[in-house]
């Protein structure tokens, strides 16, 4: 079911681009070299421009119901990242886990620095 309502996303996507390319905008666009500035065509001077424009609004509706119905089916594919987060920080599961083991310094660990004399004061000279 998610394979076919992909593939009819991907195609309206494809549709809605084209659409929206031929439609004539104010300088002629892509509309005018495929005869879209002709009044004499079948749609009449503005037939073709309204239903384009039609056109594009269904292909949007759908491509937006699409979109809705694939954000749906994702979400109840499975748990979602934000949802194992949630789990993993309850404070049910914090009890269930142990607590660490405190780290004991290693014995290769270097010496602490010797302490640095601090320094005296230098009387002034007029």
């Amino acid at each position: 079911m998610e394979t076919l309502v992909t593939a009819v996303h991907i195609v309206v996507a494809i549709f809605l681009v084209l659409v929206v390319l031929v439609q004539a905008g104010n300088a002629g666009g892509v509309g005018a070299a495929f005869g879209g500035g002709n009044s004499s065509g079948v749609f009449g001077a503005t037939g073709a421009n309204q239903f384009l424009s039609r056109l594009t609004y269904a292909a949007a509706g759908v491509f937006m119901l699409t979109s809705i119905v694939l954000t749906v089916m994702q979400g109840k594919a499975g748990k979602t990242g934000l949802q194992e987060k949630l789990e993993a920080t309850s404070p049910a599961a914090a009890s269930a886990t142990p607590p660490a083991a405190p780290a004991t310094p290693s014995e290769t660990a270097a010496p602490a620095p010797a302490a640095v004399p601090a320094p005296t004061a230098v009387p002034e000279q007029k």
